[in-house]
């Protein structure tokens, strides 16, 4: 059903309006402009016929086979069939290539139809004639006489009906031609609309899942991208705060589970001597690592929670001091010696309390699995825009697993913790603008790099969480 009051309908009706009445404009502003065209064209080719004529007649050849002598002239790039006379000085025609019409040794003003206009005009000059019949120029010949070219006008004019003929023509599969476009058009323009409705209502319904198809680049291509990019968005936060919490169950349960049990136990007076001792060493661990993962949520929710930060420069050396003094004590327990190549001037841009709890994040999982050595260097990469930093380890370095999965929320991989330390990693650098990747040396060991802004081509300036 037609609904004249739609989009669709007015888009239609404006694009046909446009059209028709563009095209009908034109036809009558190009007909006048045809007639006097094909007439000026016309009268030239006719000329130009003549002097050949005459040129002819004034070297001596005898013109009685018609193939000899030019008989057409071109009009819009179409031959057009013309006739001549050859007048002596008496008036007589001496030669016709039409003699039905207009016979030998008749004198000119005794033709029915005459070919000249009823006015004075020199024999001896290039004279050009137009009446209700014909077109004609006559040119003089050298010795005597003239030479009178002519074509029909109705030849003209069929040519004129031809070319109207041909412009309406076009008109009307202009008009289909444009019915077929707009009739696309419109699809075109109502279908992403439609999707668009329709994929707003899925997206409120929480049906993630639907996608909008992009098969264009203009302008519904960028909103349907937009609203894509939504849906992902809001799937990825839907499934990544399913999987967080599902996952912070399980790793709290699982502490709790174990202190649970050995606490009842100890309660029962199952344990004596050694086992006692073993079950509160247990339970105290049990404590410890349920305590690092609720610290861990805690950070968690603080970098997720919009929140203003100041982005200062900071001297990189500084922050990595407090940092080693943080982080010294565990190093020095676990016999690896921690070795720092960081240049005096270097300056980053950060919140100072997220870089040192990134860094001490870091640095404390680089000695965990360290052998016996953690190195850390910093240095400006080369368009100076920001700074590299890596934190090297001689341990056993990243599994492929590792490597995949390692910025996954509560990941652990073969190795102890409670897989929060690289995705909160992960979260601060990517607040600061900067990024972080995890690879293996190829002599051994673990590196984590860095990008982070360098201060010199930055700001003081508020950050806000997004």
């Amino acid at each position: 059903m037609v609904k004249w009051k739609s989009i669709s309908t007015k888009i239609l009706v404006s694009y046909l309006a446009v059209v028709f009445f563009t095209f009908l404009l034109t036809a009558l502003a190009f007909y006048p402009m045809l007639v006097g065209v094909l007439e000026r064209r016309a009268e030239i080719g006719l000329e130009k016929q003549a002097w050949e004529i005459a040129y002819t007649i004034g070297a001596g050849t005898e013109p009685s086979l018609r193939q000899e002598l030019p008989l057409t002239i071109l009009l819009l790039g179409r031959s057009v069939e013309s006739n001549f006379l050859w007048i002596d000085a008496e008036d007589l025609i001496v030669f016709s290539s039409q003699p039905e019409q207009f016979p030998l040794g008749i004198n000119m003003a005794q033709l029915q139809h005459s070919l000249r206009e009823d006015r004075e005009f020199d024999r001896n000059l290039a004279n050009l004639f137009k009446n209700d019949m014909y077109l004609a120029a006559e040119v003089p010949v050298s010795g005597g006489g003239t030479v009178l070219t002519f074509v029909a006008l109705n030849v003209l004019q069929v040519m004129y009906r031809e070319t109207l003929l041909m412009i309406f023509g076009s008109l009307l599969a202009a008009l289909f031609l444009a019915l077929l476009v707009a009739f696309f058009l419109i699809r075109y323009l109502m279908r992403p609309l439609r999707s668009l409705e329709s994929y707003a209502q899925a997206v409120g319904n929480r049906q993630f899942d639907m996608r909008l198809e992009v098969k264009s680049d203009d302008e519904f291509a960028a909103l349907a991208g937009a609203f894509n990019e939504m849906a992902d968005r809001l799937r990825s936060y839907d499934e990544s705060q399913r999987r967080f919490f599902q996952n912070a169950s399980h790793e709290l349960k699982t502490p709790l589970m174990s202190i649970n049990g050995y606490a009842e136990g100890i309660r029962d007076g199952l344990f004596n001597g050694a086992e006692l001792e073993n079950a509160i060493d247990i339970i105290h661990r049990e404590s410890l690592r349920l305590k690092n993962i609720v610290e861990n949520l805690i950070d968690i929710t603080i970098l997720e929670q919009p929140q203003n930060r100041y982005f200062l420069p900071h001297a990189l050396g500084h922050i990595m001091e407090e940092v080693l003094e943080a982080a010294g004590g565990y190093a020095l327990d676990k016999g690896v010696s921690i070795n720092t190549s960081i240049p005096d001037a270097l300056e980053v841009v950060g919140d100072w309390d997220q870089l040192h709890s990134l860094f001490v994040n870091l640095l404390s999982n680089a000695v965990r699995h360290a052998a016996g050595k953690v190195t850390v260097e910093a240095a400006s990469i080369e368009d100076g825009s920001e700074v590299m930093i890596e934190i090297k380890d001689d341990g056993p370095g990243f599994s492929p697993a590792d490597l995949l999965h390692a910025f996954d929320y509560f990941y652990s991989g073969e190795q102890t913790g409670s897989g929060l330390g690289l995705p909160i990693a992960q979260k601060i650098v990517q607040d600061h603008g900067g990024v972080i990747n995890i690879a293996n040396l190829p002599g051994g060991g673990a590196v984590v790099e860095m990008r982070l802004p360098k201060a010199e081509e930055s700001r003081p300036m508020l950050a806000t969480n997004r």
